[in-house]
């Protein structure tokens, strides 16, 4: 076998090699898309009726291991005037490009120019009708000619109903063909997001579930079971172990409380949670939580007695600001949380009440975007403020702890588009405003309260923002980066910040309920469910910026042999080095022709292949409580002759509802060792002396003095072993450093060496 030494400088080797190659966190680049590639347009030319449908396609795409990328121009502009207006035309043309014919609507400009033709239209034009030239606006989303012929059979599916009863994964109430196009020549395209993995989906059961669970089944995008989401309010039928187990009521999301005599403290154990204690989501949903509800805190399953010694060991069976608690908790990790109306102030507002009976500590804040604002002494000289405690308070519950107080509807026409570039806010058309308790938000003046991260939060704001009357807004918890590059200079007295991040983000929607009518048109409501849509595939945990990134290892690589057949315990080691977890991870290790797995503790031996179940690995920097994000497992394999092996290991893990694999070759070499000491022969200094074999810790003192390979016990371990004494050493070489040293170096490089190449 390898000797130990030797190993320990490949495996330190091995380390650095690993956190050099590692990705770096992926940035929007331009990527050139080959012949043959395909586009998924999202502009109201090409795609009204199916638009909505097409990110239930992109999910299935996803799902089953088709890489998209979203096409964003990232110095796009918005104009506001419609493209025909006279005196303010559009530079480019709404449909064939060199029409002259202009949008009568306004738009963003364009993201991508491709020349292509017709595969699927959501109006009934014909496959392989010439389109042309097309400035594909929008966002449109591309998949490389090389995944093309794995696509287009998940396409048919989806569009073709007659194909479901052998795809039942496509079967959905609502259908609508999504028009996709074939580039007929290379194009290049702004990558704002590539996306490698379909979401896990949480709606929180809040008494309004329906209104999500209607974006999602108009979208056709299922639970994670595959099943629709169902029509109706959920009541009691949802949750882990029913028949909508991704549905979750407060009493689940909050977890065990503990009882009143010993609040349980814990953050992290309801059902957003997975035992191993990672997100067990990539998204959670909550539509129109009452602020009422939040504020709730049940003992026994009514009211708590005056005091807590009054309640004694009595049970906390509801708590309002523990949901809150867990929502942030879980957006310490790269996923996404959505709320729209008044989910928005329930959230945001919330402000931690040590007093009976909430008793809470510092983790069930809300203002995950906002800060809390300083309440101004009494009296109050604005008339949405009352005196409480000689401290101004707004008088609506709803605003109490602001955060956001609430705002008028805008009108659609006076809705400003910023940042029209960020995936969030990729739509075409006038956004179409609605109604409801919450349908924008402002901050406070009276209050001084702000965005955490007040370089880029609002994009959709009413004629008067950001910060007034908003309608749509999103960052990274507490600020802490931004979404995307900020374009021109920071805001005066802000820095930049970091554009990628460890937490997770915030989405923001004003207004009741967005409408599902398609065609879409400008000026729609059903606009509000498209940014619903985009916040879902946005997300860190869809892209490859919230991604594990794994490296696999196996050592030793070289066996030395003096008989044959010869037994080795090979290593199988892993490693994430990046932030997201890999979840449900299985490690399979393939060994080649002459070799023979003798056992392999704790796995499933089938023939020449080993299995072993290792359940998750956590991201870096690993949060209290998570999986370990390094690993091994041993197997003894036996080689029957010297010469090269090839040995394969397959890491197989989820992310979301896609299964992914990770898969790496190696090269083992059994080289002969005449002299049984554990040094190859190509490498030992004198292949027939036991006793010799070289100096590799410095010593002075040969690594075989005991006639086998061991640096720790070679002769210089007295009389003060551990202490750094040298006294009584050795010197078979004339001293440290000498040749036999370099002789023991080189072999640890020249195997390091060779090994990188197998690889």
């Amino acid at each position: 076998m390898l000797p130990q030494r030797l190993l320990t400088l490949a495996l330190a080797g091995a380390l650095a090699l690993s956190v050099t190659v590692a990705p770096r966190a992926a940035h929007a680049a331009d990527r050139t898309f080959a012949t043959g590639s395909l586009i998924i347009p999202m502009d109201l030319s090409y795609q009204a009726t199916g638009n909505l449908q097409a990110y239930g396609l992109l999910n299935q795409l996803l799902r089953q291991g088709v890489r998209v990328y979203w096409i964003i121009d990232p110095s796009k502009t918005y104009h506001a005037a419609p493209c025909n207006t006279v005196g303010d035309l559009c530079a480019w043309d709404c449909g064939v490009e060199g029409s002259g014919v202009k949008c009568p609507y306004p738009t963003a400009s364009p993201d991508v120019t491709a020349t292509t033709t017709v595969v699927w239209s959501d109006s009934g034009t014909a496959a392989g009708t010439v389109i042309g030239t097309h400035r594909y606006r929008g966002g449109p989303f591309a998949i490389d000619a090389a995944d093309r012929a794995r696509a287009l059979p998940i396409i048919a599916a989806w569009n073709n109903q007659t194909l479901w009863a052998t795809n039942p994964w496509a079967t959905r109430t609502t259908f609508r063909v999504v028009s996709v196009h074939e580039a007929t020549s290379a194009f290049t395209g702004n990558v704002a997001k590539e996306m490698v993995a379909a979401p896990t989906i949480a709606v929180f059961s809040d008494g309004n579930e329906d209104i999500a669970t209607g974006y999602l089944r108009a979208a056709g995008i299922p639970q994670s079971t595959g099943v629709e989401f169902p029509t109706a309010k959920c009541n009691a039928n949802c949750g882990p172990g029913t028949a909508n187990p991704d549905m979750l009521t407060a009493e689940a999301v909050m977890g065990p409380l503990g009882t009143c005599a010993a609040p349980n403290a814990n953050h992290k154990n309801g059902a957003l949670w997975r035992p191993d204690g990672l997100p067990a989501y990539c998204q959670i949903m909550s539509m129109h939580w009452n602020v009422t509800d939040r504020e709730k805190v049940e003992c026994a399953g009514g009211g708590c007695p005056a005091t807590q010694a009054e309640c004694g060991t009595q049970p906390i069976t509801f708590h309002g600001h523990e949901v809150v608690a867990e929502v942030r908790a879980f957006l310490q990790y790269p996923v996404h949380f959505f709320a729209e109306c008044q989910a928005v102030n329930a959230y945001e507002n919330t402000v931690p009440n040590p007093a009976w009976p909430w008793l809470d500590d510092a983790g069930r804040d809300g203002h995950f975007l906002t800060t809390t604002g300083t309440p101004p002494a009494c009296p109050c000289t604005d008339a949405q403020f009352q005196c409480v405690n000689n401290v101004c308070v707004p008088s609506d519950l709803k605003e109490v702890g602001a955060g956001f107080m609430i705002a008028p509807q805008p009108a659609s026409a006076t809705v400003k588009v910023l940042r029209p570039e960020v995936p969030y806010n990729q739509f075409d058309g006038m956004f179409g405003t609605t109604g409801g308790s919450e349908p924008a938000y402002n901050l406070s003046s009276y209050l001084n309260t702000t965005y955490k991260n007040n370089r880029q939060v609002t994009l959709l704001t009413g004629p008067n923002g950001p910060g007034n009357t908003d309608v749509w807004m999103s960052g990274y918890i507490d600020g802490q980066c931004d979404i995307g590059p900020i374009l021109g200079p920071p805001v005066p007295g802000q820095t930049a910040k970091a554009t990628t991040c460890q937490g997770g983000k915030i989405s923001y929607l004003g207004g009741h309920q967005y409408g599902t009518n398609t065609p879409l048109a400008s000026g729609s409501q059903s606009m509000g469910a498209r940014l619903f849509l985009n916040a879902l595939f946005e997300a860190d945990c869809v892209t490859t910026e919230g991604q594990p990134s794994l490296q696999l290892d196996l050592t030793p690589i070289v066996v030395a042999a003096q008989t044959l057949p010869v037994e080795a315990v090979l290593t199988a080691t892993y490693g994430n080095v990046a932030n997201g977890a890999a979840l449900d991870v299985t490690l399979k290790e393939t060994v080649g022709a002459g070799i023979q797995i003798v056992s392999a503790a704790g796995g499933t031996l089938a023939a020449s292949e080993v299995t072993w179940t290792i359940g998750a690995i956590g991201g870096v920097p690993l949060r209290a409580g998570d999986p370990a994000a390094t690993g091994g497992r041993p197997a003894t394999l036996r080689f029957g002759a010297l010469g090269d092996y090839q040995v394969t290991l397959d890491l197989t893990y989820k992310v979301g509802t896609s299964t992914l694999t990770a898969t790496q070759a190696f090269t083992v070499m059994v080289k002969l060792d005449s002299d049984g000491d554990s040094v190859p022969d190509d490498t030992d200094p004198d292949p027939d002396d036991p006793f010799v074999c070289g100096d590799s810790d410095a010593d002075g003192c040969d690594d075989c003095s005991s006639g086998h390979f061991e640096p720790a016990a070679d002769g210089c371990e007295g009389p003060n072993p551990g202490t750094g004494d040298k006294s009584g050493c050795c010197s078979a070489d004339g001293g440290p450093g000498g040749p036999l040293l370099l002789t023991a170096l080189a072999f640890g490089f020249v195997a390091r060496r060779r090994r990188r190449a197998a690889a």
